[in-house]
Parts: C-alpha cells; structure tokens; sequence
C-alpha cells in the first residue's frame, strides 16, 4: 500500500504524522495513553496516541491552525457558553476533518485502501456538502472518547454520517448533496444517480421554496435534550452564469455566510422545533440538557438510522446495476440490524 498524506492525498513532503483524534482531544478525555475499544476500527490493540498517519508538514501545519481554532469552541459548547454562527461555520468544518479522517483510518486499518481507492481526502472533501450537527448529553458519563457508526460497507463506500462521543456529549455529524438545503428553502440537487465507485454525477439542481420546513432529517426533532445545527452548501454550483444559477436570489444570499463561495449560513433547532437561522457573528448557547444514561443506546443506534436515510432519500438505484443494487440493499439491511429496527 502506498504511503500518500491523509489531507492531500500525494506522497507526503516532508513527512510528518497527522494524529486522526486530535493529541489536545485525547488529552481533554485522560485518554491518549489508552486504548482504543472501538470494535469496528481493529481487532489489534491500539492506543489513542498512535492513531496517526503520515501526512506532508506543510498540510499539517495548515490543519493545525484549525484544530487551534476549533478547541475553544467546542469547550465552550461542552461548558454550557454561547458560540457565534462564524465559529459553529468552523466547528463544521472540523467535523468534516474528523469524518473523513477516520474513513481514510478506517480504510487502512480494515486493509480496503487498495480495494475501495479512495477518491478524496479531507482537503478535498470539507466544507464542499450540506452539513449536520446533532448534539446530545448522557446523564453520569464519565470521562471517555469514542466513536461510533465506521465499519459498516455504507461508510466505507460513502462515509456520510458519524458520531463522535466526548465525555458525556455525543455529536452526530453527517454531510452530504441536498442533505439540508430544501428543508432550508434552498435550490437542491435531484436525487442522484447511483454507480459503480459510488463516483458524484450531475443532476438537475430545482429552485428552493424560500423558507425553512420542519422535520429537517429523518423525522427529528428538537427537545430540551437535543439541538440540532443545519447548513446548506453550495460549492459546485458556483461556476454556474448568474442569469442560469437558481442559488443567485434574495433568499440565499440572505441566509449565506458566504455566497460568492457557496457556503449557507447557520440554522438551529433548540427546545422547541422552530428553525432560526444566525448570524455569522450572533451568538446562541447550543447546550443541551443530560437525558438518562439509559438512552445511551438509542442516541448511538441514530448514526446508522442516518446512513441508511441519506442512501435512500438522498440517492436512486432507478438504474444502478442490479448486482450493486443488491449489495447496497444489504448493506441498508444490516444497518437496519445494527440500528434496532425490527425486520418484517
């Protein structure tokens, strides 16, 4: 297997070792000297501090300015303080690092490098989709890192949705084309086709209606014990002439952060299931309540709930070839096993 930096993608320059779980993280949770329970990243014993892999110096150093700016915030969140929509923007973007990083660590450990090549790498995958940010508190947890929903084939072949849990928060993280947008009131993408590779298609991009719909994803819905944190993206569509782009109107340009460069702004869900959108630099405390450790459970069965949602609202196999169109349907199944569901 070739040796190429978890960032860029390329042979490493200069080599350095990017550590997937951040050293300040696994540090916070008195866990860097541990091991790693995790069952689906390796049956080979493992400790936190040595799941790093190489990566060029001059990426690392770019990527550490953003592991810099993401510690306060996500402390801040844990701590029960406001953040501002600019810094919720960045902790997204962190999100994306983690996802993707743990997909490429996935991928080595599991030895399906070689077999699924990978076609992106983080640098190549943040902040290019819509976003979602799930978070919640157990009751009593005690100090600990982990995380949840790697090891299933849909995150191997599309690594859309995970969760990462840090004491007694846990964060359910996806991404992915349309995964927000409508329900946002921006143009979206029709579904998109499904191909050998699982390789990005281009499809009919439709007009937004101009206002927020709930449910968002998947039926959920805000309590007192979860927030839920939403952001459309619309990279790709950018190099579309102005006169032809369904994204250069009123609505959108209200409601990004950053237009000329596709990325929407915040929208969040808290106690109650109205959808408000904020201000790069207006501030909201996204702390949940605790719920009983009881449903520790239920919340860590949610990420594979999701894989399976976004394969199937978000993707069509009107004409995928029938043997992968069989291995993606199992592939749900099990996830659906995974998930609790009861099978008819």
């Amino acid at each position: 297997m070739k040796k190429f930096c978890v960032f860029c993608g390329n042979p490493p320059e200069n080599k350095n070792m990017e550590h997937v779980i951040p050293q300040w993280l696994s540090k916070y949770t008195e866990r860097f000297n541990e091991e790693c329970h995790q069952k689906t990243v390796t049956d080979a014993k493992i400790r936190f501090r040595n799941l790093k892999f190489p990566a060029c110096t001059k990426c690392n150093d770019a990527f550490g300015k953003l592991e810099s700016a993401t510690k306060p915030i996500l402390l801040s969140i844990m701590e029960g303080k406001p953040v501002s929509g600019e810094q919720i923007n960045i902790l997204l973007d962190w999100f994306d690092k983690i996802r993707v990083g743990i997909w490429l660590l996935e991928l080595i450990l599991a030895k399906k490098v070689d077999e699924i090549n990978p076609g992106f790498h983080i640098a190549d995958r943040m902040g290019q989709k819509d976003r979602l940010l799930m978070v919640e508190r157990v009751e009593g947890n005690p100090k600990g890192l982990a995380y949840a929903g790697t090891g299933t084939e849909l995150f191997y072949n599309t690594p859309t949705a995970i969760q990462l849990i840090v004491n007694d928060f846990i964060f359910t993280n996806a991404s992915e084309h349309g995964l927000v947008s409508a329900r946002m009131g921006f143009p979206c993408r029709q579904k998109m086709p499904i191909r050998d590779g699982f390789q990005p298609i281009e499809v009919e991009v439709m007009p937004g209606r101009n206002k927020t719909s709930h449910p968002v994803v998947m039926s959920q819905g805000a309590t007192p014990f979860k927030t839920l944190i939403y952001q459309p993206i619309y990279r790709n569509c950018c190099n579309i002439p102005p006169e032809e782009n369904p994204y250069n109107c009123e609505y959108v340009r209200n409601h990004s952060y950053d237009p000329d460069n596709g990325v929407g702004g915040i929208f969040f869900q808290r106690t109650n299931n109205q959808i408000h959108y904020l201000d790069a630099h207006e501030t909201v405390n996204l702390t949940p309540k605790a719920q009983p450790k009881k449903n520790f459970d239920t919340i860590i069965r949610n990420v594979f709930k999701l894989q399976n949602y976004m394969m199937e609202n978000l993707y069509t196999m009107k004409d995928t070839d029938p043997k992968l169109a069989q291995y993606i349907q199992k592939q749900i199944l099990l996830n659906k096993i995974y998930a609790g569901e009861k099978l008819r």
